[in-house]
């Protein structure tokens, strides 16, 4: 039996022991939510199925999608850290809660970990000699780096997004000014600008004003939307903005001073930023351009030179 085969087999059997041990009644017993659903949803109006939340899926996701989400509820409860991945999600906008990210991060693991699998059976069909620990071993780094590509997908995710809302902050703030000036209040000037604009900020204006129709204040809704953006540019108008409902002071010079202020700072950041861009600059200069021009320099010299010499 060559070595390829064996590794086949113990895969096979290991796998094969795994669904014999999930199908047990110990591990398939349904939570306390599905148990109780038919009876909640008998007290109630029937709901209509469309607002399923799922789309009609296969056999394959009929079978593999509860078992990623349950390993996804253990991964979550092992790696809980109270309220930061939820703050997280919606500072990124995305639509998952915390159970469905930890599944998309078991989707992402079992898929590095099939790519770690693939690797080790590559090798052995190209004839290296592959130990079972190292198969395993790098199986599961290729997992745990799926794991951690996912985690820091959204991390990518969320800096993204606040840096759209950093760029767009100064002309929201003008086109709020200016509707303030014209004799709009602030209620009508934010909603007239979330209406015209687009991208993360004006979002989290919409979303704040959706709450101001549920009975939310206007400063705490959008104090808990600064909250959920995480941008000290944004948390800087809200508490103009408060201030301004609070203490009297006129809002249009509030928000004209600070426009005026967000467009000197992102300048300052764009002048430190081409500062520290000249020394990478003369890389290409030093390494590329000054040596050419050396040669065309000292070549004609050192050939006149030679000649001289003969």
């Amino acid at each position: 039996m060559t070595a390829f085969r064996g590794f086949v087999i113990v895969f096979l059997g290991g796998a094969g022991l795994a669904l014999i041990v999930s199908s047990l009644p110990r591990f398939r017993r349904p939570v306390l939510a599905r148990r109780l659903t038919p009876y909640l949803v008998a007290l109630g109006p029937r709901p209509s199925a469309l607002l399923g939340s799922g789309l009609a899926t296969g056999a394959f996701g009929a079978v593999f999608t509860p078992i990623v989400e349950r390993i996804g509820g253990r991964l979550h409860r092992v790696l809980d850290d109270g309220q930061e991945l939820a703050a997280r999600l919606q500072a990124a906008g995305s639509r998952l809660d915390s159970s469905g990210f930890r599944a998309a991060q078991v989707t992402w693991g079992l898929a590095g970990l099939g790519g770690g699998i693939a690797l080790a059976l590559l090798l052995v069909s190209a004839g290296r000699s592959v130990s079972p620990i190292f198969a395993v071993g790098l199986a599961g780094a290729f997992g745990a780096a799926g794991v951690a590509a996912r985690d820091r997908a959204l991390s990518k995710a969320v800096a993204r997004r606040q840096e759209a809302a950093r760029v767009a902050l100064p002309t929201v703030v003008d086109l709020v000014c200016l509707a303030v000036t014209a004799g709009e209040s602030l209620r009508g000037a934010l909603g007239m600008v979330a209406e015209t604009g687009g991208g993360p900020l004006t979002e989290e204006i919409r979303r704040a004003l959706r709450a101001t129709r549920g009975g939310t204040p206007l400063a705490a809704a959008l104090e808990a939307r600064a909250a959920v953006l995480a941008l000290p540019a944004f948390d800087r108008f809200v508490s103009s903005v408060v201030a301004a409902q609070e203490r009297g002071i006129p809002l249009a010079d509030a928000l004209r001073s600070l426009a005026f202020d967000l467009r000197e700072h992102d300048k300052r950041e764009l002048i430190e930023i081409a500062g520290k861009k000249q020394i990478s600059m003369l890389v290409p200069v030093v390494a590329m351009i000054l040596p050419v021009a050396i040669c065309f320099a000292f070549y004609p010299g050192i050939v006149a030179i030679r000649t001289l010499a003969r």
